[in-house]
């Protein structure tokens, strides 16, 4: 079955635009830029592709909730699991007959051979009330880890993350390609003034600078944050 039939129209228009915006990075030039003196290969389309598969200019789209936002959600989430738990193990036993009764009839004629072991002997309305049961258990077991492993600080969630994530990305690119270490060698340069301008340099640098400039933009983002976040990424600043 085709994935895109899962996708919302906000995610059909959103992969819709990071190809349109692909298609202007000229793949050649890009190659140029590593500094290497073969011809481009066709897997370093690919690979940058995939590199900027889920990067989109504009609100960030992986950032963490903050604390404030994060907590109510989980507790709705937590409300809500708890009240059908509940619901379900308190259910009067004429409405799991009435159940049962129904189910009959939309019963799959190969449901007793398929029947795991752990549910044998119950009808097809008493599987799905068991099935349901043991589910929401074990969705409340995931819930409550998620809320665990990806607990924060209070206060504003971490910037820039879709744009560190991607610019980790490219950086496997150009060190599968080059050999090289990507933040290898760069220097910063601002003596012209020009808010627009490529402030940092290296064959990484010029890499980050094109393949972004290319298809979002000279302020998508702007070289002084380009360089900062890539720093940050590969651990050259807090």
């Amino acid at each position: 079955m085709d994935d895109d039939i899962h996708l919302s129209e906000t995610g059909r228009k959103r992969i819709a635009e990071r190809a349109a915006a692909f298609a202007r990075l000229d793949v050649s030039k890009a190659w140029r830029t590593l500094g290497l003196e073969e011809d481009c290969p066709g897997t370093f389309e690919a690979d940058l592709s995939e590199a900027m598969s889920f990067y989109s200019p504009g609100p960030d789209q992986k950032v963490s909730l903050d604390a404030k936002t994060r907590s109510p959600i989980y507790r709705k989430l937590e409300k809500t699991i708890g009240s059908l738990q509940n619901q379900l193990d308190e259910m009067h036993d004429h409405i799991v007959w009435e159940i049962d009764a129904a189910s009959a009839g939309i019963e799959p004629e190969d449901f007793e051979d398929t029947l795991p072991e752990e549910y044998e002997g119950l009808s097809f309305g008493g599987y799905h009330i068991h099935l349901l049961i043991d589910r929401i258990a074990t969705f409340s077991d995931i819930l409550e880890e998620a809320k665990r492993v990806h607990d924060k600080p209070k206060g504003k969630p971490k910037q820039n993350e879709v744009l560190s994530d991607t610019i980790k990305e490219l950086g496997y690119v150009f060190k599968k390609y080059t050999g090289r270490d990507p933040m290898a060698g760069y220097r910063f340069d601002d003596w012209n003034g020009d808010d627009d301008a490529q402030v940092y340099h290296s064959p990484f640098f010029d890499l980050l600078h094109l393949v972004f400039w290319s298809m979002y933009g000279r302020e998508n983002p702007s070289s002084h944050v380009l360089g900062d976040t890539a720093r940050r990424a590969f651990n050259l600043r807090k």
